[in-house]
């Protein structure tokens, strides 16, 4: 009682010191103490939620340790350790999954698939328990994935080592993966028996691997013994394939599967084929005994024969998966289980295709979250085809989260699956064999497989289901039926740890998974994996619309207009995007219709040399001019590297209510010949940035063909180079010529081709903005320029939707017959360059009226391009791709010739006849009906509209207000119906589609309808579409289907005119 007395006594005497001091005019020392004290406290406190907040484990980048290529192999552990853990629980165990990659050989993408971030976004759901150590070679650093966006589970390890001749390095790279494999030969080099040394071997090997990256996969087998010094600190290792996104994974993992089984492989209901699947089979660490399994496999443990001379002709591929499955099943001292606990794009009747594969990346963490807060990754999709679609759609993305709905769940000891009935044994066709059925040794289950180990591996027909798990004890095999655990999952619901998409990946595009690269950054509930890409997950609980029952929900403005900034792969004021843009693209051999990128951009390799050529299909990106003035670029870049050009300078522009205008330009070799063309090209573009003023930041993207370079003469590309820097270059900045550049970002692209596909280049400078707004589309070869006010009507509808995300406004194009120049300044000499610039009237009293009646304006652009299409029509129907695809790949443009105009093929020219005349008349009258529906009403409603601005009244409505509002409305569900029909694949849709010649010039919000869907990477350009003029509208479709409001930017509009 005294104690508590004399505490309490204490207390309060503290607390009058602090009142006392608080009273005082200057705050005593002690005062100053206990504040600094509690000061502390609550800056920890801050800190640990904080550290408990980041979404993004710590990048892991590692480079080859040659003590670790070169040295003895070493044990795992400190002498015990596996052992240990392997009898204790499964917190105990850590398992890495070891997966070795190399670019495809004909270098033309030298850089990790398109599909990386899908997978290392889904790994870092295994964190707790699993890494995946991604062993590498021959990707340029330029080409890494940026490593502040990978888990701390994935980790990249560089294997490149510098070839070295007499003690010199002499600058050419090998892989060192090469070196590690010829460690399945260590008995035989011990025993001084190799038929061919390691100097031959070597790099007979590597050169192997490289020319065929595919054959890594032989090696799985081994990899416990090949890596076996990068595995001391983990109890368990496997193999697995980048091709994967991965689930729940340490929930699927039984204690059994940890502690009691040597071996554990998971497949999709195929066990009936006892191979060990390479998709996600591991291991116990056992350096002495597992991990040696493999060398009954002599294509490994006598590579030496195998790649010696005699045998230089027959080497041929050996999947791992026949071999070593007979290894194994041939102990009779391991224990192995064949569990079913996958999914798979094989079978396209399956709910995987028709509903889509989700994965759900559970709540974000808050500021209270404990720091061991782990990421979460749960893949689920509907139990059948067709009904329990709208289940899945009904379902909360965080179902698993709630204890008193799915308690077993939760309970991380109760296995997920349960045995049903008893075991019984299984009989393979060895068996049958060994009591005399001489047919069995003819049986073949797995085409993949050599036919010697056949009769091990397949299991008599008819006696293994899907719904059986299968184990190897003491030599002998047994199955045992299995079901799901009831109440574990909602009704009508289907999960398992992995999705193994094999097939979708062959068709898969950068621009197509981009929602994946920052899914976890942003806190999104998760993402939909389609045949077609990635799609963001909703989450049914909460109101994933900015609107509730056709209101705005009340929302912060700051909760809206941030989301962009932290959610898509576009660019901010701190740091540019790292996306790579495929500027040229060629087709695969299989399957129809997939393509390969042959050349590629990236602004996280943007260099200020001179010049630079591109580096393993890498095009240089030279940025010549920048807001800013320190640089806060990533990439491979020294340190205090003043000539480094910088990013944007955020206070030049409000990122959240501001508009970038995105503008490209191809200049080609037959262009650079002409210099006053080059010089009028230039022209449009300084006149466009002009026009669109200092206060809104601009992109603008000028592509330099730099296949002269190659031929050796570089005359006409320096010229051009120079041209382009005297125009848009930093040499002349604070001068009144070059004032209107303030807030640009200005880069010149160069590659060794013709000519690149300039929906990659558009895709490009949007996703250089740094704004929350974006301009794209706009023409410039087309001589397009901007009207004068365009940036202000912009600025004003960019305030109006603050709060209103999902909105896309469409600027309309004209050309016009008569010229309307009013240059500023001209004739004086320090900007005499000023009467080249092109200044056209905005919006007038006496212009609309013209664009209405067509009297000085009219719609068809092509009706006054200077290059004329001198083949077929642009109408011509063409159900294949053309004969000259082969040749100059995909993406690519058109075919030109020298002097610029496109070249018509025979198949052109055999069709242009009256037959083709025919066809090319009822096309034409297709599209005019269309254009009635989709480009006419959109011309409407902006005439319409810019009548209320210029006039203050609703002329074109009847000046009724109410009436103008309904009118309106009518006319943007017209306009997105006619989009939403051009993609129901009849067609007359799909050639109006493909042929409309013009480039949509659209001011789109990062933002879209739900909370989520980033524009940028939801619904980018699509890259690697043939020509320039091809499946323009495909974009403005998507946008409509994806629930974008489509409406018009009024009082701006586009113009070529006879002197553009």
């Amino acid at each position: 009682m005294m104690k508590k007395n004399f505490m309490n006594k204490n207390l309060r005497h503290v607390i009058n010191s602090i009142l006392i001091n608080l009273s005082q005019p200057r705050p005593s020392k002690a005062l100053y103490a206990i504040i600094s004290f509690l000061s502390l406290g609550l800056l920890c406190i801050v800190l640990s939620a904080f550290g408990a907040y980041t979404r993004v484990p710590s990048p892991s980048h590692q480079y080859y340790d040659n003590n670790l290529l070169d040295g003895p192999l070493q044990e795992p552990g400190d002498g015990g350790d596996v052992a240990a853990a392997n009898n204790s629980n499964n917190k105990n165990h850590r398992l890495a999954i070891i997966i070795p990659y190399l670019p495809p050989s004909d270098n033309a993408s030298p850089t990790f698939p398109s599909y990386f971030d899908l997978f290392a976004m889904s790994a870092a759901g295994s964190q707790s328990h699993i890494d995946y150590l991604i062993f590498h070679c021959f990707i340029p650093p330029e080409l890494l994935p940026d490593v502040t966006t990978l888990p701390s589970n994935v980790k990249l390890i560089d294997l490149n080592e510098k070839q070295q001749e007499d003690g010199n390095e002499n600058g050419e790279q090998q892989c060192g993966l090469a070196k590690l494999f010829t460690r399945v030969t260590d008995q035989r080099q011990q025993a001084n028996i190799l038929e061919t040394p390691l100097s031959t071997l070597i790099p007979t090997l590597s050169s192997q691997i490289i020319d065929l990256p595919y054959i890594l996969v032989e090696y799985k087998p081994a990899f416990g013994h090949i890596f076996q010094n990068y595995l001391t600190q983990y109890t368990h290792w496997g193999y697995s394939d980048i091709d994967v996104v991965f689930g729940d994974m340490t929930r699927w993992i039984t204690l059994d599967e940890w502690t009691e089984y040597d071996i554990v492989t998971y497949g999709f209901g195929d066990q009936d084929k006892l191979y060990l699947r390479g998709q996600f089979t591991f291991h116990k660490n056992d350096p002495h005994r597992i991990n040696q399994l493999w060398r009954h496999c002599k294509y490994l443990s006598e590579m030496d024969i195998r790649y010696s001379e005699k045998f230089a002709n027959k080497r041929k591929f050996e999947s791992a998966e026949g071999c070593y499955s007979q290894a194994v099943i041939m102990r009779k001292d391991i224990k192995v289980k064949w569990a079913v606990k996958a999914f798979s794009d094989v079978g396209e009747g399956s709910p995987v295709y028709t509903q889509g594969m989700y994965l759900s990346l559970g709540s974000a963490p808050s500021w209270t979250s404990s720091r061991s807060y782990m990421p979460k990754s749960v893949l689920y999709t509907a139990a059948d085809v067709h009904s329990s679609g709208q289940k899945l759609l009904n379902l909360s993305t965080n179902w698993f989260e709630d204890r008193k709905k799915y308690p077993l769940y939760n309970q991380r000891d109760v296995p997920l699956q349960q045995y049903v009935g008893s075991k019984s044994k299984v009989q393979t066709y060895r068996s049958l064999y060994d009591n005399g059925d001489t047919k069995a040794k003819d049986v073949k289950c797995m085409y993949w497989a050599p036919k010697d180990y056949q009769m091990d591996i397949c299991t008599v027909e008819g006696t293994v289901r899907s719904d059986d798990v299968v184990t190897l004890e003491n030599g002998v095999l047994y199955k045992q039926k299995f079901r799901l655990r009831d109440d574990v999952f909602p009704e009508g619901i289907n999960s398992f740890p992995f999705f193994h998409f094999q097939e979708w990946k062959r068709t898969y595009r950068n621009t197509q998974l981009l929602m994946s690269q920052h899914a976890r950054k942003a806190s999104s509930p998760g993402l939909i994996v389609t045949k077609e890409g990635s799609l963001p997950l909703f989450n049914t609980e909460e109101s994933t619309s900015w609107r509730k029952n056709g209101k705005l929900a009340k929302l912060g403005s700051q909760s809206i207009t941030n989301d962009w900034d932290v959610a898509d792969t576009g660019s901010t004021s701190v740091y540019q995007s790292s996306n790579k843009f495929c500027l040229k693209s060629s087709l695969k051999g299989y399957p129809k219709g997939a393509t390969i990128c042959n050349v590629s951009a990236s602004w996280i390799n943007a260099d200020s040399t001179s010049s630079s050529s591109s580096v393993g299909g890498l095009a240089s990106v030279n940025i010549i001019r920048s807001p800013a003035t320190t640089s806060k670029l990533r990439g491979n870049k020294k340190k205090g590297d003043s000539a480094i050009p910088s990013w944007w300078d955020d206070n030049l522009f409000d990122a959240t209510n501001g508009v970038t205008l995105s503008l490209t330009l191809q200049i080609t070799a037959s262009d650079m010949k002409n210099e006053s063309v080059v010089k009028h090209l230039l022209s449009l573009a300084d006149s466009n940035v002009y026009i669109w003023g200092t206060r809104q930041p601009s992109v603008l993207l000028i592509y330099l063909d730099a296949s002269m370079e190659d031929g050796g003469d570089d005359t006409l590309l320096v010229r051009t180079r120079e041209r382009v820097k005297e125009m848009f270059g930093t040499k002349d900045n604070g001068t009144t010529s070059t004032a209107h550049l303030k807030g640009s970002l200005v880069a010149i692209v160069e590659s060794a081709e013709p000519s690149v596909s300039r929906k990659a280049l558009m895709n490009m400078a949007s996703h250089a903005a740094p704004t929350r707004w974006v301009v794209t589309g706009l023409e410039l070869e087309r001589g397009l320029v901007l009207s004068k006010e365009a940036s202000l009507h912009a600025t004003r509808v960019a305030l109006v939707h603050t709060t209103m995300p999902g909105h896309v406004f469409v600027i309309p194009q004209f050309a016009s017959k008569r010229d309307d120049t009013r240059a500023t300044n001209a004739g004086t000499d320090r900007d005499s360059f000023l009467t080249t610039r092109q200044l056209f009237s905005s919006v007038g009293a006496d212009l609309l009226p013209m664009i209405r009646e067509k009297q000085t304006m009219i719609s068809n652009l092509e009706q006054f391009d200077c290059v004329k299409c001198s083949g077929s029509s642009k109408y011509q129907v063409k159900e294949e791709y053309d004969d000259d695809e082969e040749e100059h790949g995909v993406g690519g443009g058109e075919s030109l010739g020298d002097d610029g105009v496109e070249e018509a093929s025979p198949k052109d020219e055999d069709e242009d006849g009256d037959d083709g005349e025919q066809q090319r008349r009822r096309l034409n009258e297709l599209s005019s009906s269309y254009e009635m529906t989709v480009e006419k009403q959109l011309e409407d409603l902006w005439w319409n509209l810019s009548v209320v601005q210029v006039y203050g009244t609703a002329g074109g409505f009847n000046g009724k207000v109410k009436t103008s509002l309904t009118t309106v409305s009518k006319s943007e569900d017209h306009i997105e119906v006619a989009l939403l029909s051009l993609l129901d694949r009849s067609i007359e849709h799909e050639q109006y589609l493909r042929n409309f010649d013009k480039s949509p010039i659209l001011m789109i919000d990062r933002n879209g309808p739900k909370k989520g869907m980033m524009t940028l990477d939801l619904a980018a350009e699509v890259e690697d579409l043939r020509g320039k003029r091809c499946y323009n509208l495909l974009r403005m479709a998507q946008l409509a289907v994806l629930g974008y409001n489509i409406n018009v930017l009024p009082g701006a509009f586009a113009a070529s005119y006879p002197k553009t």
